[in-house]
């Protein structure tokens, strides 16, 4: 009995000591194989480890990572919840204006991640700013003319004590000007110098003053805005009728592209004054040198300008033109450019009477925000060419009320002035419905100034008092205040120059409440500013010398340098065509 017990433990033994043995053969075949795939320079990945898995899925360390890179975590990034991170949430909770719990979860997240894709964004575009300065600073270094631009004057500070009451008694445009300047000195951010100092300089070209301007230009900081004062010049000359300055002023130009926007408004006036040759002329030169700007979007842009001038020429060939541009947009741009591109067009298609061609162009586009220039470009066409039904029927295709309201208000004039007085009253009966069911308050207030604007010149066409007071009545119900007195204003003006009266109203004393009401004094005198530069163009100089003044008394007292200058310097362009 001993001698089996014996025998049989022994073989047990040895079964399980070859069970050992296997599983450390096994073991070490395994550890081999590893270590023969880590050395072999393969290209398969490495195996994810615990501590990876764990960074993937601990949405603390996120929380850690992030709050981190915006500087608002300054602990140790490991994964575990305290007191620090805790903190740290809290106070980027009360920054972004979140509710302060202090705790982890995936609105936080979603946040943090936003935030700091908005912030990788503002990095890229920062890139791309500085390259563009960059490219602009050696254009302008190419050339020797342009090249003691860049000599930047030493830092000038604006004198406070200066007494500039007599400008204002006694205004000039060459005092207004001045004080602009001096104004634009005490301006510390760059970028906002810069702006007005571009607007002061138009102003100077406008008044005569090139040799200013020039000096204007050299204050300006940013190369990429010297060269947008250079194109400012020219432009200015152009629009003032004065072209072999204009052409004089583009040689400065070293852009390709701004070279030939200048030679686009040089062909406006070329057309306005009935120069078709110089015009066509103008325009081959445009089509030919646009293949040499770089950027696809800027040249075929350029090319729908040019078409949509040459139709006034040939319209035939502008239609080809346009049609061309479209082809050339679909082969080769990206789909958002491609887009853009495609609307242009076809907005351009319909502006030069081509309405049917830019309908069938919506089929490219993808959505009622990209179609809706289109259809509203196409409404006005079929409306300048006396279509009214299907203008009518184009209107229906507008799905977004503040837009149709628009459009309507613009339909009830031509309908007006085609002989369908009931149809335009009718129309403008449709807008104000539309208009009630506007959300966006300022959509509203809009679209409420348009069929106000429809009101008043359909009451100057009929010396009708009824359509006047409606006109009053949709004004008054406007809240935002620039475009309530800038309505009221254009009321007035019209009850003066079509002889129609008001029954409910003292329009003058209404004007200068609306005016007054206007919370910001710089948009006071900006706007006050437009419409005496717009009576003057018009000829209409009484009311153009009541709006400078009132506006010139706002101006006075604007406290902002940047405000002031700007104002001052459109103030002092009104005044050089008044004078």
């Amino acid at each position: 009995m001993f001698l089996v017990i014996k025998v049989c433990f022994v073989r047990c033994s040895h079964v399980r000591i070859l069970r050992m043995l296997r599983m450390l053969i096994l073991m070490l075949c395994c550890l081999t194989s590893a270590a023969a795939l880590a050395a072999k320079p393969s290209g398969l990945p490495k195996p994810e480890t615990r501590s990876e898995l764990y960074q993937l899925e601990n949405p603390i360390l996120q929380a850690q990572e992030l709050l981190k890179e915006l500087g608002f975590y300054r602990g140790e990034v490991d994964g575990i919840r305290g007191p620090a991170l805790e903190n740290a949430v809290r106070n980027y909770q009360q920054t972004h204006g979140l509710k302060q719990t202090g705790t982890v979860n995936s609105d936080l997240l979603s946040h943090l991640e936003n935030i700091g894709r908005v912030r990788a964004l503002i990095g890229r575009l920062d890139e791309v700013r500085a390259q563009r300065k960059k490219l602009a600073r050696q254009a302008l270094l190419s050339d020797p003319r342009t090249r003691k631009l860049l000599d930047k004057p030493k830092e000038e500070i604006a004198d406070p004590t200066r007494d500039v009451s007599f400008c204002f008694k006694s205004p000039s445009s060459s005092c207004l000007l001045q004080e602009a300047v001096a104004s634009s000195r005490a301006v510390f951010e760059d970028d906002l110098r810069d702006w007005a100092l571009g607007e002061i300089l138009a102003a100077q070209v406008r008044a005569g003053m090139d040799a200013a301007a020039m000096e204007t230009a050299s204050r300006i900081q940013d190369s990429r805005l010297v060269i947008a004062a250079l194109t400012n010049i020219a432009k200015t000359h152009a629009k003032e009728g004065n072209l072999e300055e204009a052409m004089s002023s583009l040689t400065l130009i070293p852009m390709a592209e701004r070279r030939l926007s200048v030679l686009l408004e040089v062909g406006q006036v070329q057309l306005a004054t009935g120069l078709k040759e110089d015009l066509l002329k103008t325009l081959e030169t445009v089509l030919k040198d646009s293949d040499s700007v770089v950027s696809l979007q800027d040249r075929l842009f350029l090319k729908i300008q040019a078409a949509q001038l040459l139709a006034n020429l040939d319209k035939e060939r502008a239609l080809k033109l346009l049609n061309d541009i479209s082809q050339n947009a679909r082969e080769k741009s990206t789909n958002g450019k491609r887009v853009t591109l495609l609307r242009q067009a076809a907005t351009a298609m319909a502006s030069i009477g081509y309405p049917k061609s830019a309908l069938q162009a919506l089929e490219e586009l993808p959505n009622d925000e990209t179609r809706i220039p289109v259809l509203m470009a196409v409404v006005r066409a079929f409306l300048n060419m006396k279509e009214f039904e299907a203008a009518t029927e184009t209107v229906k295709r507008i799905s977004a009320e503040r837009y149709r309201t628009v459009i309507l208000a613009d339909m009830a004039q031509a309908y007006w002035d085609g002989d369908k007085q009931n149809e335009a009253l009718e129309i403008v009966a449709q807008a104000q419905t539309a208009a009630n069911d506007i959300k966006l308050p300022f959509a509203k207030n809009f679209a409420l100034s348009k069929i106000a604007a429809s009101l008043i010149h359909i009451a100057g066409q009929s010396h009708d008092t009824v359509q006047a007071d409606q006109a009053y009545l949709v004004l008054s119900s406007i809240s935002d205040g620039r475009l309530k007195a800038r309505g009221l204003w254009n009321l007035a003006n019209a009850s003066v120059q079509h002889g129609f009266s008001m029954t409910k109203a003292d329009l003058d004393s209404e004007v200068e409440k609306a005016m007054d009401a206007i919370k910001s004094k710089f948009s006071r005198a900006w706007i006050l500013g437009d419409i005496a530069d717009q009576h003057q163009a018009s000829g209409e100089f009484t009311q153009a010398r009541k709006a400078f003044e009132m506006g010139l008394k706002t101006v006075e007292n604007l406290k902002n340098p940047w405000a002031r200058s700007r104002a001052l310097a459109k103030f002092g362009a009104v005044i050089y065509r008044l004078d």
